[in-house]
């Protein structure tokens, strides 16, 4: 009888293996969607850094996954207390898109709150619903999925769709696909801040350039000034900019300049000596931060009840050249939300060069050098971005104007240089810092990103015409004479000088300092790795008038 028995078990078996083909069917789709979800997420990726329409994109593809009638986008407020429909598709959009509602309330704001996904299939049974906003828009409501969107591990935003298609419930399935495709979307978002935070500081680097050309060149102190307070709004985004001169024989402060829509009203206006922001920032000869003037008793309503402006916040600045109180600049009102430190460092940068500008349009030299510490101030940033390369551009600045010393490089190329080395690692503003802190060693997706950073720093600079001269030293100070350098491969001659002496100074650095994974070769053996490399990598001529440099330094 044993043929038979085993005749039973291997129908047991096609019998089992079967009923799991439904199974492995189902996995094999889900996992064909999950692909199909990622190529696309890259597709749009690789199309714009553009927030807005990155996200536009990604909201449709949403959408279409989970078939809804309707889906929103929210982001996060950056004092974290609403919830802003940025992106918004169905019949309710016009209504929605630029809405704001609080963090913690209705479906949204508890997702946003907790960082929990929520499915909803009945809402008019969910004591978390808030009713209104439906009513508002006039939107009948069904069902709701809402997933939060992360960012090293923090809510920055959510996910809602509404209304699955076919009076279908949403289900895990549903929820599963739409969390991946929130995972990659908050990757999204990080690398179009990054992006963005990159422009900016460029615009602000642009901003600095052109205000301080213009002071240089210009002895009509009112066209000046007027143009640094509007440069001032525009690219600390606010809404109104100002600044204030201290009239010393009456005590009192005036406006000089006033920009927005109520500058006209208000330049009538005088402040007490010791009333308000204003005074307070003169008597202190201290930067003010307030971000909200209602719970400050420093703030002086008059200037508003006159001019009908109604203040929010504002950053208050004491104009002092040489220490000597001139008078106060202004920026008020933070569009979206506060000021920053960062809008203060700007702003305070500014505010100095407008006191320059008060006290003596000529003074090319100073403002000169207010320039080079606004870039010093920029590049800070960029060093800051990694503990281990703090104050690199600096050192690599100090190296590289060593050898041109040597060289008997002229004020004009010696000023080139030292801005070209100053910049030269801009392009890794927008670098993640999970590469650039990395602890071990690069994949090679990761060496490729870092390679196009002399690219990413040129293309930066070049819509900034002061910077013009500059940028082949930024672009190529990882060429090397023989050809294997990047990003272009060029070799010999064809590598500019700038770029040549900068490459020794960045070399001579990253070996004698630490890193995360070795400590710094010290100057002996850094030295003896540029002459080994002489030749091929560095132009050897550089790097003996360098160790010369070096030499006489000790």
């Amino acid at each position: 009888m044993p043929a038979p028995k085993k005749k039973k078990t291997i129908h047991g078996a096609v019998s089992r293996r079967t009923a799991l083909m439904p199974t492995a069917k189902s996995e094999l789709s889900s996992l064909k969607m999950k692909l199909k979800v990622l190529q696309r997420v890259n597709e749009i990726a690789a199309r714009t850094f553009d927030v807005q329409p990155l996200l536009d994109r990604a909201m449709d593809l949403v959408t279409e996954i989970a078939p809804s009638e309707a889906g929103s986008l929210l982001l996060l407020s950056s004092d974290r207390t609403t919830l802003k429909f940025s992106i918004v598709k169905g019949p309710a959009a016009p209504k929605l898109e630029g809405l704001e509602v609080p963090v913690g309330q209705g479906i949204a704001g508890w997702v946003a709150k907790t960082g929990i996904p929520l499915i909803v299939n009945d809402v008019a049974s969910e004591p978390k619903w808030k009713k209104e906003i439906a009513d508002n828009v006039e939107f009948p409501t069904r069902s709701i999925l809402c997933v939060p969107l992360k960012s090293r591990a923090e809510v920055i935003g959510v996910v809602e769709l509404i209304n699955k298609l076919r009076d279908e419930d949403y289900n895990d399935d549903d929820l599963e696909i739409i969390e991946l495709l929130g995972a990659h979307l908050s990757t999204l978002i990080e690398n179009s801040r990054l992006y963005s935070e990159a422009r900016e500081k460029v615009e602000r680097i642009s901003a600095m350039a052109e205000t301080s050309a213009l002071i240089s060149s210009s002895l009509d102190v009112k066209r000046v000034l007027e143009t640094v307070m509007t440069v001032a709004k525009d690219v600390i985004d606010a809404e109104a900019s100002s600044i204030f001169l201290y009239d010393e024989e009456k005590h009192e402060f005036f406006f000089e300049i006033a920009t927005g829509d109520a500058g006209d009203a208000v330049k009538q206006i005088r402040v007490p000596w010791g009333k308000g922001m204003v005074g307070w920032a003169a008597e202190h000869m201290q930067t003010l931060l307030v971000p909200d003037v209602t719970k400050d008793p420093r703030f002086y309503s008059k200037v508003d009840e006159k001019s009908k402006f109604i203040t929010r916040n504002a950053i208050t600045v004491p104009l002092k050249p040489k220490n000597k109180l001139i008078g106060v600049a202004q920026v008020l009102n933070k569009k979206g939300g506060l000021f920053s430190l960062e809008d203060v460092e700007l702003f305070e940068t500014l505010a100095r060069q407008a006191a320059v500008a008060i006290e003596n349009a000529s003074l090319y030299t100073d403002l000169q050098e207010l320039f080079l510490n606004s870039i010093r101030t920029v590049v800070s940033l960029i060093d800051a971005k990694d503990d281990y390369t703090a104050g690199h551009s600096s050192r690599v600045t100090q190296y590289s104007l060593m050898i041109a010393d040597q060289l008997g490089f002229g004020p004009e190329d010696r000023k080139r240089l030292e801005l070209a080395a100053l910049l030269h690692d801009v392009g890794k503003i927008g670098m993640p810092d999970a590469i650039l802190k990395k602890p071990s060693g690069l994949t090679a997706e990761e060496f490729a990103i870092v390679k196009d950073h002399p690219n990413k720093g040129a293309e930066a600079l070049e819509p900034i015409k002061q910077m013009k001269a500059i940028i082949p030293g930024v672009r190529y100070h990882h060429e090397k004479l023989d050809g294997k350098g990047y990003p272009a491969g060029l070799s010999g001659e064809q590598v500019p000088l700038d770029a040549q002496i900068i490459c020794v100074g960045d070399s001579y650095d990253a070996m004698n300092s630490d890193r995360p994974y070795r400590k710094g070769l010290g100057m002996e053996e850094s030295v003896r790795r540029l002459r080994q490399d002489s030749g091929t990598q560095f132009n050897p001529k550089l790097v003996e008038a360098f160790v010369k440099a070096l030499e006489e330094d000790k």
